[in-house]
């Protein structure tokens, strides 16, 4: 049983003390067992995981004549008004920020938990014309000009 559990039926039996009547006695608590293989770390929810939807797939950043360029993990921190679908170029030897492209919109439904909304990038790759091709978690491509930080949905 985990803490608050333990703190809610400790409350709970102290309730049921204040009223007169003797408390059953509560069920030894045990600890969850993981397998043998699994760690602590392997349980660990990833970074940027939320409740409501897995954590966002793993795509390294591309280092191409000297910029580095990745998804922003919120574009509100780079200046931008939609947390995803960001990408950050910036000084590969360095990391200073160059700048930041809302790749496609964030098409957000106010009456719904933004965060479990939010579609992060699956894939970057750069094409024979040097552009960058990001596909999302919805399937969509897009074509980035890195040079005149554009983006265009791909055919």
């Amino acid at each position: 049983m985990k803490a608050p559990a333990l703190a809610c039926a400790a409350a709970l039996l102290g309730l049921a003390a204040c009223d007169g009547h003797a408390p059953a006695p509560a069920p030894a608590a045990s600890a969850p067992s993981l397998p043998a293989a699994t760690s602590a770390a392997e349980t660990a929810i990833e970074p940027g995981g939320h409740a409501d939807r897995l954590p966002p797939p793993v795509v390294p950043a591309l280092v191409r004549d000297g910029v580095s360029y990745a998804q922003a993990e919120d574009g509100r921190k780079a200046g931008l008004s939609q947390a995803n679908g960001v990408l950050v170029a910036s000084d590969a030897a360095g990391g200073r920020p160059l700048w930041a492209l809302a790749v496609y919109p964030a098409d957000i439904d106010p009456k719904q938990e933004a965060d479990a909304q939010w579609v992060f990038f699956r894939s970057m790759a750069f094409d024979p014309d040097g552009r960058l091709r990001i596909v999302n978690e919805a399937g969509k491509a897009f074509l980035v000009d890195v040079k005149s930080h554009t983006a265009t949905p791909a055919p």
